[in-house]
């Protein structure tokens, strides 16, 4: 029992240790989001120790200016840069990519589990392997593919190619094993058709899985950066996030407004996340799915 006690301090602290080493970054973003661009530059400037480097993360003069700015434009800026069509585009893409994924993971995953169609494990286990070559090999294929499709500078560049994510598919299948068969064969017996047994019997039992599905797609879509840096070359179709290295540009040496946007950038994944939470703990828990 103290044996046990002794680890469960060690992991507390262990834990704690690491929430401040995730925390203290996003604070010092927050904090210095608040200041003027002139104060930012300065107030790390002969800094005497760590004591001396805490007091300064406060901000002298306390503004929102860099917020405002961001939005409504303002002295030192210009409009090569908009962020109000970056959000939008990527909320468009990012909710677009995220009910594509649910349907389409969702139903290869049923497909694979459930329907055992000829050579239907060792299809799945190729694409499996495959997924693990990096995926800037697939950069320059899905450039001319999209070019072909004249998705160049298109939000449907950004949308379908993320909709097959093979690890998802991995992930509701491994939860879906957990279902009992005897439910799909009742419903069978009942009249139930396949697409009948898939959206009445298995969606509602894989409500937790999908939702953490959903939480990496919409994340995955809203904070991709190398493919949206390759594909859009106008700013007006751009996503956000890789928006914020034209908005870099934009501010030049305005620091503070920098860290503004990219705070403003982290809010929506944030929230998402805070409403799903308790779905998301849960579905996490595949393996203790599978084994209850």
């Amino acid at each position: 029992m103290k044996s046990s006690k002794q680890t469960k301090t060690i992991a507390f602290i262990f834990l704690f240790l690491l929430g401040i080493i995730w925390v203290v970054p996003i604070l010092w973003l927050l904090l210095s989001s608040f200041k003027l661009d002139s104060d930012f530059i300065t107030s790390f400037a002969n800094v005497k120790g760590p004591g001396d480097y805490l007091t300064r993360l406060i901000p002298r003069e306390w503004t929102v200016v860099n917020y405002v700015e961001m939005f409504v434009g303002g002295e030192g800026t210009n409009t090569t840069a908009n962020i109000m069509a970056m959000f939008k585009n990527s909320f468009i893409v990012s909710i677009a990519s995220t009910i594509g994924t649910l349907l389409l993971t969702s139903m290869s995953a049923f497909a694979y589990e459930r329907l055992h169609f000829k050579n239907g494990n060792k299809v799945f286990w190729a694409l499996m392997y495959m997924s693990m070559f990096p995926n800037v090999v697939n950069l320059l294929p899905m450039f001319r593919i999209s070019n072909a499709l004249g998705w160049v500078n298109n939000l449907n560049a950004l949308i379908w190619p993320s909709m097959a994510g093979v690890f998802n598919i991995f992930l509701i299948r491994n939860f879906m094993k957990g279902i009992p068969k005897d439910l799909d064969e009742a419903a069978a017996i009942d009249g139930a058709s396949s697409l009948q047994i898939f959206t009445r019997v298995i969606l509602p039992s894989i409500k937790p899985v999908l939702i953490v599905v959903g939480l990496f797609a919409f994340n995955g879509a809203w904070n991709d950066f190398l493919w949206p840096s390759i594909i859009m070359t106008n700013p007006d179709n751009q996503t956000l996030t890789p928006g914020l290295r034209l908005l870099s540009g934009q501010y030049e040496q305005k620091w503070a407004h920098m860290i503004a946007s990219c705070l403003v950038s982290m809010v929506p994944p944030f929230v998402l996340y805070m409403v799903a939470q308790k779905y998301f703990l849960q579905g996490i828990s595949v393996q203790a799915a599978v084994k209850g």
